[in-house]
C-alpha cells in the first residue's frame, strides 16, 4: 500500500527512536513529527513522504502534532493535524479549545485525523454509556471550524474492548470545506483491526471508474472457422 501521510497515536515512546520510525515507515525516504509520550502513555508520531509532501511548519503538543506543508501534485497547502484526544471531558474541552484557537490564528485548509475519545452520537456506542455534554462538545468543536466529517466505509467501529462488549466510533478524518472542494472524490475507510484495540482508519481519493471497457464482437467473426479454438486460446 503507498501510504503518503501515517498518522500514529498513543506510540508510548518517550525518547526518539529513529529505528522504531523507520520500521514503521519501512524505509529511509521519510520525515516526521513527533510529541513522545510522558510516562507510560500517550504519543504522537506523523510520518511522510518528503517527495510527496513537503514541510514548510509544525507544531508539538501533548495531545496534538501539527504539519504544515504542501501536497505536490494537487499543489494545495495544508495543515495535516495529529490529534490523540484525552478521556476525561474537562481536558477534552480545553483540547477543543486550543485547537479552535490555533485554526483562528492560523486561517487555511485543514486536514485532521487521529483518535479523539470522543463519539457525536448514540449510534457511535456500544455497550457503554452515551454521554451528551460530550458529544455536545464534540459536535460545536466540529461545526464552529466548519470541518466535515469523512465518513468511512468499512466497519461501523473503530474501537472494541478485549472481548467484544463495548464497541466506539472514536477515530475519525476532519476535513476544512475548501479540501473537500479541491479533492471531491475523497473518501475513507476503515480496515481490519490487527493486534490493537483500534482498527486503522485510512484517507484516499479514490479514481472514477466507469466500469470494464466495452467489449464488441463482428458477427463475421463467428463464420472463421479458426474462431472458438482462439477463443479458447487467449
Amino acid at each position: 500500500m503507498n501510504v503518503q501521510f501515517l498518522a500514529i497515536q498513543e506510540s508510548k515512546m518517550s525518547t526518539l527512536k529513529m529505528f522504531r520510525l523507520r520500521s514503521l515507515w519501512g524505509n529511509l525516504n521519510f520525515d516526521y513529527a513527533v510529541a513522545l509520550s510522558q510516562g507510560f502513555s500517550g504519543g504522537i508520531i506523523s510520518l511522510w513522504d518528503p517527495n510527496v509532501f513537503v514541510r514548510s511548519d509544525l507544531w508539538c503538543d501533548n495531545n496534538f502534532v501539527i504539519v504544515k506543508g504542501k501536497w505536490l501534485r494537487e499543489n494545495i497547502e495544508v495543515y495535516m493535524v495529529n490529534v490523540y484526544a484525552p478521556q476525561d471531558l474537562s481536558d477534552k474541552i480545553i483540547l477543543w479549545n486550543k485547537l479552535s484557537d490555533f485554526m483562528n490564528a492560523h486561517l487555511g485548509d485543514y486536514i485532521c485525523m487521529g483518535d479523539w475519545n470522543a463519539v457525536r452520537s448514540m449510534e457511535d456506542r456500544c455497550g457503554s454509556e452515551f454521554v451528551t455534554n460530550d458529544a455536545i462538545a464534540f459536535n460545536d468543536f466540529i461545526d464552529s471550524n466548519q470541518l466535515h466529517e469523512v465518513s468511512p466505509d468499512g466497519l461501523q467501529f473503530t474501537w472494541r474492548n478485549k472481548v467484544g462488549s463495548k464497541l466506539s466510533k472514536i477515530d475519525r478524518f476532519f476535513i476544512s470545506y475548501n479540501v473537500l472542494n479541491m479533492l471531491d472524490d475523497i473518501t475513507g475507510l476503515v480496515l481490519p483491526r490487527g493486534e490493537s484495540d483500534h482498527s486503522p482508519i485510512m484517507l484516499f481519493q479514490k479514481n472514477l471508474d466507469f466500469g470494464p471497457t466495452n467489449f464488441k464482437i463482428y458477427d463475421s467473426w463467428f463464420a472463421r472457422s479458426d474462431f472458438v479454438n482462439k477463443i479458447r486460446e487467449i
